[in-house]
């Protein structure tokens, strides 16, 4: 007879959870940052790292297309971009320059593929190959830098195949018109035979990222790419090259870029429309840190009350926060807290992020609201930019955005009580976790929320903090070096002072 045994359950299928995936945005807020950097600096991302690579990919497709239609080689498209990528990581190597592709491989793994005084570099980089410096299958060129060339007109993928466009080959050629022949056929012949010397790598040093001629054909092609007006007439990243120059000139430290175009622009409230998308970026930008903040103290507070009933969560919550607030208990309404705070919002944030690192969320959570007072008074006093800018560029339907943010956040509760207004703010990033979280697992295994609700219990799932977007600068300062405007200690040179000079002038 048949017997009913425990042990032999299983899952169903469609009910089996694969495990809980970390993720970047817990909010479904980041969005709204990421398109914003991402008209005011198109063509490049954060993974992007050298400008160089553009022109060289053009170039190595150009030569392939040649070599396949000679016949001469059997190599697969993939394999020769990909032994090219690892060759250029031998180049670069001991050079000091992040974001090389394969750099990792070339500087702690080399000695795996090296025979004789030979590396191999086609077992250190073709995609069959078990030991190999990239996992994706046509390299970082078709995982990182292929959609900018796209972009750009340069390049097409059709098949799974990649070609060049009518653009793309006159790259190709101004590297064929930069780089001597004698160091091109060097650099293909290692590709095709899949070996390197250290004498060939000292030998191709005129090929490395950091090697471009300036005034070669290459580099005015490169040139143009970073610091022209795009063919649809946007001229939002020339503008923020100009900035980031000018920010160099008077010794702003890349690191505080945006917060220096922020201020620069609350000071005069007039300059390029780059200035003024940098400056909403930034507002964006404090608006989720605030919002994460409190999302942080969420999850805190299911942890410090051991996974208590939702309703116990939120009182205990509130209470807390109640306890920590002082004259503000006189305000009626949040209304009448908003009109009654004055503050920086640069130093705001700052009190924010120095109370998240010392892991007092309680706190944080009141100053990420006078954060919120503060944003929305920059709001209101800028509303009709703000409003235009964000419908010129498309934003208004991301999850995010400032006007929807503060209208979520601020606008709605302002009649409320404080205490009522701490309750609901509290729910509200609670609901819209899991909202989120359920939407972006779609027909996916993962689960993505940070807490769970169990018999009417939220249970702690990871603890998560406060993060900001990368908004493609260094991207950026990193072309700004490849072509000489700037030196590695950020001091400009004679190129970029006269890019400066004429700027505006065309």
């Amino acid at each position: 007879m048949a017997q009913y045994k425990i042990s032999n359950i299983t899952d169903l299928y469609w009910a089996e959870n694969d495990g809980f995936k970390s993720g970047r945005d817990p909010m479904g807020i980041q969005n709204s940052s990421v398109a914003t950097y991402g008209w005011l600096l198109r063509g490049m991302t954060n993974l992007t790292g050298h400008i160089r690579y553009y022109s060289l990919y053009c170039w190595l497709l150009s030569e392939y297309d040649s070599i396949e239609q000679q016949g001469t080689v059997a190599l697969h498209q993939y394999n020769f971009l990909r032994r090219a990528e690892l060759i250029l990581a031998f180049i670069m190597k001991g050079q000091n320059m992040r974001s090389v592709v394969g750099a990792d491989f070339a500087q702690n793994r080399c000695d795996t593929i090296l025979y004789d005084d030979v590396y191999d570099i086609a077992k250190g980089a073709d995609y069959g190959e078990k030991e190999k410096y990239w996992a994706f299958k046509s390299g970082a060129f078709g995982q990182y830098y292929l959609g900018s060339l796209i972009y750009y007109n340069l390049v097409k993928i059709e098949s799974g195949r990649f070609y060049l466009r009518t653009k793309g080959k006159e790259l190709a050629q101004a590297v064929k018109d930069s780089v001597d022949e004698e160091i091109r056929s060097l650099m293909l012949e290692c590709i095709t035979e899949g070996g390197l010397s250290e004498e060939e790598i000292t030998r191709l040093l005129p090929l490395g990222l950091n090697a471009i001629n300036p005034n070669s054909s290459e580099w005015i092609f490169l040139n143009n790419l970073l610091t022209k007006e795009d063919s649809n007439g946007l001229t939002l990243r020339r503008e923020t090259v100009y900035l980031m120059l000018t920010a160099c000139e008077s010794e702003v430290p890349i690191s505080n870029f945006v917060t220096h175009i922020f201020l620069e622009y609350k000071q005069l409230r007039r300059s390029s429309p780059a200035a003024f998308g940098w400056y909403f970026y930034y507002l964006c930008e404090v608006l989720h840190y605030g919002i994460e903040s409190i999302f942080c103290y969420v999850l805190d507070c299911i942890d410090k009350f051991q996974n208590p009933p939702v309703s116990v969560l939120l009182d205990n919550a509130v209470d807390d926060l109640v306890m920590l607030l002082n004259d503000e208990q006189q305000y009626k309404s949040i209304d009448e807290w908003i009109k009654d705070y004055h503050a920086e919002i640069e130093w705001q944030l700052s009190e924010v992020k120095r109370l998240v690192k010392g892991q007092d969320y309680a706190k944080s959570v009141i100053e990420s609201l006078k954060l919120f007072w503060l944003l929305y008074q920059e709001f209101q006093q800028n509303k009709t930019a703000i409003m235009d800018f964000e419908q010129k560029y498309d934003l208004v339907r991301q999850r995010g955005i400032l006007s929807e943010g503060l209208k979520d956040y601020v606008e709605r509760y302002v009649s409320l009580p404080i205490r009522t207004y701490l309750e609901k703010v509290l729910r509200q990033v609670m609901n819209e976790h899991t909202f989120v979280a359920i939407k972006k697992m779609g027909n996916s295994d993962l689960d993505l929320r940070k807490f769970i609700l169990e018999n009417g219990c939220a249970i702690l799932v990871e603890m998560r903090y406060p993060n900001e977007t990368n908004p493609r600068i260094e991207s950026l300062h990193n072309f700004l070096v490849d072509l000489g405007y700037l030196k590695i200690d950020n001091t400009t040179t004679p190129i970029a002072k006269k890019f400066l000079s004429e700027y505006g002038k065309e």
